[in-house]
């Protein structure tokens, strides 16, 4: 992520992930795995690597990152129609899930 972020000379931006234990509810085995990841963990050491390289780092708010559409702006719960699927409502733009929040998170600024 840094030297990506370092050859475009691009700020990164993270979804802040304060209190996702709390948001996260899957099954029983899937939330013992997520919960076992160290998010706050992952973003210290990107955030370290990005200020050993100059490189700006901005936390975002996770609020409709994963439910609005990335082309036209709609925002529903419906956009998501399982896990791994984006498909918005309104302009019907399809996209793997992830990448379309990833998109949504990138144009914050």
């Amino acid at each position: 992520i840094v030297n990506i972020a370092k050859e475009q000379k691009a700020i990164i931006n993270l979804e802040e992930l304060k209190n996702i234990r709390e948001r996260i509810k899957y099954s029983k085995k899937m939330n013992k795995r997520l919960h076992n990841w160290n998010f706050y963990q992952l973003q210290t050491f990107i955030e370290y690597k990005a200020n050993a390289e100059g490189l700006k780092v901005v936390y975002v708010k996770p609020n409709y990152t994963s439910q609005m559409c990335s082309a036209c702006g709609h925002i529903d719960k419906r956009n998501r129609p399982n896990q791994s699927t984006f498909k918005c409502k309104a302009c019907g733009y399809e996209a793997n899930a992830d990448y379309n929040a990833s998109v949504n998170i990138a144009n914050v600024l």
